[in-house]
């Protein structure tokens, strides 16, 4: 058996290492993204900070762009795979894609907040950033009307929850936008009016009063 000392002194495979100098190379554009904003980071500093040097970056990532484009595959994977939604999906969990929804809605992760605001704001004059965007928003909206799916009667057609699924990604950018832009003013008070909005479009999607019931 292979002693730790041995393990920590052993190269990792090829793919390995570059996975993990990728890794670095993201980690460290995400904390100066949110810091200082795209503009205002430079590949040398993402190489300073990432510890990875500037040639290799570029063999890995063509410009920032790119950089971008695989943290938010990333995170968009993490967030959308999550176990709660993915278990509510196979088992056909109402209450369980409710909470899904309201924690999307929520966006209490501030820190992601700040890089998706970031994205958004540099998507108004980068055509590039604007595709990575337009992918966001169609994923988060597949994914939704996934999780709407299974709370709606059978026959609710697909326009009704692509309209419901748009108000949900509506109300959740804009609560995202306001944590970033003045934190701790989301509260309660102002939250569960717009909670409450929602749900009453998820029990209309339910159908009559008896399913309404069974969605709850």
């Amino acid at each position: 058996m292979m002693s730790r000392t041995e393990a920590a002194e052993t190269p990792l495979p090829r793919n390995e290492k570059a996975n993990a100098r990728r890794s670095q190379v993201i980690q460290a554009a995400r904390t100066l993204f949110a810091e200082a904003g795209f503009h205002n980071t430079g590949m040398a500093q993402i190489s300073k900070a990432s510890g990875v040097l500037v040639g290799q970056i570029y063999r890995d990532f063509a410009n920032k762009e790119a950089i971008v484009a695989a943290m938010v595959e990333q995170d968009l994977d993490e967030f959308l795979y999550d176990g709660v939604l993915c278990n509510a999906c196979s088992t056909g969990d109402h209450a369980a894609v409710r909470v899904w929804i309201a924690d999307f809605v929520a966006c209490e992760e501030v820190d992601d907040a700040r890089i998706f605001a970031e994205i958004t704001a540099e998507a108004a004059r980068n055509e590039r950033i604007a595709a990575i965007f337009h992918m966001i928003d169609q994923r988060l909206r597949q994914q939704l009307i996934l999780a709407l799916r299974i709370i709606a009667a059978a026959d609710v057609d697909e326009d009704r929850l692509v309209t419901v699924a748009n108000l949900i990604l509506t109300v959740s950018w804009g609560v995202m936008q306001r944590r970033v832009l003045w934190p701790g003013q989301v509260d309660r008070a102002v939250f569960a009016p717009l909670l409450a909005c929602i749900d009453a479009q998820v029990d209309a999607l339910c159908g009559d009063p008896v399913e309404q019931a069974a969605c709850a």
